[in-house]
């Protein structure tokens, strides 16, 4: 009988050796998915989107100039925004943005003489992205779950379009999402141990967290409110309000490191503003004016906010969307079928992962540059959730091998498209540039020409030693209420650069207060034609870049001859 039995056990195991096998195979082949989409994504990586694209609108050149000049003067602001708040201070709130000035700032401050400072920032956020990819790669393999598993929410993540954006951005983003990622790692880890009895928390230790909750905060002004709130998740976890004397050693700390990052600044003899000296409502104001937050009871309010994050994630990653559903539908029938046994430290990271939740829902604007704060800690928590369910078949493999590869194809058309639709914009709006500043420098200017650009061109003129650029920063963030034609008369603003769309719309507020303006007293010295800017243009859908082209208009304003 026992003989019998032996081929059926040599055949289980030797069926069990097979899938591994084959596991590892698929492994590999969806690590060189993530390589392939990876290299396809950085082959644009300087072109798309757009510098300063409409989905950011002039975000990229104008925080690059801050974290440069923080390291100079000792807080941001944005010297191009002349008759501005900003090019006098962001405030207290932006000024300090320390951690993200050293990450950022030193590099532009080196290289600035031979690459202009998107391409800089640009290449800093790529491999912060990388970082991060590692990053959530290494915290599921601490879990326990398969390379497989981890590799396909690797798959997933780098397949958004939210991710795709961000990692091409001169912009805090991914330093903000590494953030969030460590920081719930970091607490995850120090949790398991305390369930574990090998590490109990010192005062000292609480100082500490206190003190990082500041310093990493100023890596974004988003993670005021994403940081503190997966603290005190923590703080609580650990049971530290059961001796009080740990909270307030914590927020000694914390008002430790908030001191000394208000001396520098005050030392810095910056104008002490929240967000900088204006003449009324700023774009800063207006924005926290809007965090659902303030509007918590108000059923239409935060009905109208949950549906715009939801319609923003299908059109970003809809992949994401499925795997939501998938985890919720596995999570529940595992518990109506069986009691799962759920370890200390996943139910840890499925809490952060709420907490991270309800601050983005209540605490951030649902713009879809944020996504990416906090797409990777729910991936990470899903892809744990549903390890914890994953029975390891040929079946599975069959389907992790179809998932994978559709996300990969989804990537790499997206690449493909998106390199396209960048490059016509490149080509178009460079051509149409150089025909600007050839006109510019064929006039007689004494000294360097003040030109004032709108956020497609800034880039490219904040590059060239020949003009002296400024943004259009006066519109949004006033210090004066005094009439347009009056306060570029006193900055001596001699050439004004505005797009025209395609579609004809007045699509910001600066083309909208400084077209009439334009018209009325400046002089048409060129107009080009082009596919210039990616203003309600789609970068993955081709046709959207064969409509009626932008136009180009360089004016001479009068005050250049007074």
């Amino acid at each position: 009988m026992g003989i019998a039995g032996h081929p059926s056990t040599l055949s289980t195991e030797t069926v069990m050796e097979r899938i591994t096998s084959r596991e590892r195979m698929l492994s590999a082949v969806i690590a060189a998915m993530i390589v392939l989409v990876l290299v396809m994504q950085a082959w644009s990586l300087y072109e798309f989107p757009q510098p300063d694209s409409s989905r950011w609108w002039g975000d990229e050149t104008g925080q690059m100039l801050e974290l440069r000049t923080e390291l100079t003067d000792g807080y941001a602001r944005i010297p191009t925004a002349l008759g501005s708040s900003v090019a006098i201070t962001n405030g207290i709130v932006r000024g300090n943005s320390w951690m993200a000035a050293v990450i950022y700032g030193v590099p532009a401050l080196i290289f600035s003489s031979v690459a202009d400072l998107v391409g800089i920032g640009r290449t800093v956020t790529f491999l912060l992205s990388l970082l991060l990819f590692f990053a959530m790669y290494r915290m599921l393999v601490s879990f326990n779950v398969s390379r497989l598993l981890a590799l396909v929410g690797m798959l997933l993540l780098i397949s958004t379009r939210s991710f795709f954006f961000a990692s091409h951005a001169a912009r805090l983003d991914v330093a903000a999402s590494i953030t969030v990622v460590g920081f719930a790692w970091y607490f995850t880890k120090r949790f398991g141990k305390i369930q574990q009895g090998t590490w109990n928390p010192s005062l000292q230790w609480y100082f500490y967290v206190g003190a990082g909750l500041i310093v990493f905060a100023t890596l974004s002004i988003h993670l005021l409110t994403l940081l503190p709130l997966l603290t005190f998740f923590a703080l609580w976890k650990f049971q530290a309000h059961r001796r009080p004397i740990r909270i307030v050693v914590c927020g000694a700390g914390a008002l430790t490191a908030l001191s000394i990052l208000v001396g520098i600044y005050y030392l810095s003899g910056a104008p002490f503003t929240i967000f900088g000296s204006t003449s009324g409502m700023n774009q800063f104001h207006t924005v926290a004016s809007n965090l659902p937050i303030l509007r918590p009871f108000s059923r239409s309010v935060q009905v109208a906010n949950i549906l715009e994050r939801v319609h923003g994630i299908r059109n970003e990653a809809p992949a994401f969307l499925a795997l939501a559903f998938v985890a919720i539908i596995v999570v529940f029938v595992s518990r109506r079928t069986s009691r799962s046994n759920t370890s200390a430290p996943s139910a840890f990271i499925n809490g952060s992962a709420m907490i991270v939740l309800i601050a983005w829902l209540f605490f951030q604007s649902p713009a879809l540059y944020y996504y990416v704060h906090v797409l990777p800690i729910f991936i990470v928590a899903m892809t744990i959730a549903i390890s914890r369910r994953w029975n390891l078949n040929v079946s599975m493999l069959a389907i992790t091998l179809l998932i994978s590869v559709a996300l990969c194809f989804v990537a790499v058309k997206d690449s493909v498209h998106a390199r396209e639709s960048a490059e016509r914009i490149a080509n178009d709006n460079g051509l149409a540039l150089e025909a600007s500043l050839r006109a510019i420098h064929s006039e007689k200017n004494s000294g360097t020409p003040l030109v004032l650009a709108q956020n497609p061109a800034i880039a490219i003129l904040e590059h060239d030693a020949r003009v002296r650029l400024m943004t259009a920063h006066l519109i949004s963030f006033p210090i004066s209420n005094a009439p347009l034609a009056d306060r570029l008369r006193a900055l001596k603003v001699q050439y004004l650069l505005l797009y025209a769309s395609h579609d004809g719309s007045s699509y910001s507020d600066d083309y909208h207060a400084l077209r009439p303006f334009a018209d009325s007293l400046g002089t048409v010295m060129v107009k080009s034609v082009g596919i210039l800017f990616d203003v309600h243009r789609d970068y993955f859908n081709p046709q959207t870049f064969t409509c009626t082209p932008d136009t180009l208009i360089l004016y001479k304003l009068p005050f250049a001859t007074q």
